[in-house]
């Protein structure tokens, strides 16, 4: 099927209404096939952030260094899988020193209206929270927007003690560092009072886990983000559950659009009456042809 073919397909329920209304929603209906997710990555340094990206991503995303910090500014990639896009934001880390945070704090601020979502890394076995926790309740106070925006992550979960317990063969924590890891997650979810959203641990090294962050991340994103994100991450982790998300997600997504589209137009009595079941059957034929956009 070509992509033209698969265009008009989507459009073909839009040819009932006026002309002029059914342009207006054919270009609402183009920028949520184009839409451009935005992730933001955050942490102190050493937590890990580059590393956890190239593991889940079909692209290296940015140079990993074990000695200093390498990110100062916020570095902004692109990553691309045919015509897809989702841009990562690679935040400077916190906790270097007081005068850096009040910095950062200010850009965060200026930067997390765009985010659709944060991925807030912490070393499993790092035991100094406060840093992290007193950026987090400067920048999201109780009650403030944004909020829901952050899933917290513990990276490399291998590493906690006692770490040579660490079973390679099954890639699996001992049973004394599961309880440690269970024990840093409580503290986390107590410390940083996350609202809904789960504590994930994993091991980027050893791949431990991340199956079970993607399935997470996905549905913690908006529904305007996840078809587009599908598409950039590893194919190992595209798995049948996350396209049938992403694909009822893509669907939602374009129902509310043209919903909300149709209610800023003054329309009709006549038009009015056949508006929900092109509504459905748009979002229908959406669903039914994701896998060619994405």
């Amino acid at each position: 099927m070509s992509d033209k073919t698969i265009i008009d397909t989507l459009h073909s329920p839009l040819r009932i209404l006026p002309a002029d209304i059914s342009q207006k929603l054919i270009q609402r209906l183009n920028e949520v096939i184009h839409y451009q997710p935005v992730i933001g990555i955050m942490g102190k340094t050493g937590a890990g952030k580059s590393s956890l990206c190239n593991a889940l991503f079909r692209s290296p995303v940015s140079a990993v260094s074990h000695t200093s910090a390498c990110t100062r500014e916020p570095l902004r990639f692109t990553l691309q899988a045919g015509e897809r896009k989702v841009t990562l934001i690679d935040l400077p880390g916190v906790g270097e020193n007081l005068e850096r945070d009040v910095e950062y704090e200010a850009l965060y601020q200026r930067i997390l209206p765009e985010l659709d979502l944060v991925l807030w890394l912490i070393k499993a076995d790092d035991r100094a929270l406060t840093p992290d926790c007193d950026f987090y309740f400067r920048m999201l106070s109780p009650g403030s927007a944004g909020r829901d925006k952050v899933l917290f992550v513990l990276t490399q979960a291998d590493k906690i003690e006692p770490s040579r317990e660490w079973s390679c063969f099954l890639n699996q924590p001992s049973e004394q560092q599961q309880k440690h890891i269970e024990e840093k997650q409580r503290a986390v979810q107590s410390m940083f009072r996350t609202p809904s959203l789960p504590v994930i641990a994993v091991s980027s090294a050893t791949g431990w886990h991340l199956p079970e962050l993607v399935e997470n991340l996905f549905q913690s994103l908006p529904a305007r983000a996840s078809s587009a994100f599908s598409s950039v991450i590893k194919q190992q982790y595209r798995t049948q559950k996350i396209e049938e998300q992403s694909s009822q997600d893509f669907g939602n997504t374009i129902s509310d659009v043209m919903t909300q589209t149709l209610s800023d137009i003054s329309l009709p009595a006549a038009v009015t009456t056949v508006l929900s079941s092109v509504i459905n059957a748009v979002a229908s034929v959406a669903r039914s042809v994701w896998r060619f956009f994405f």
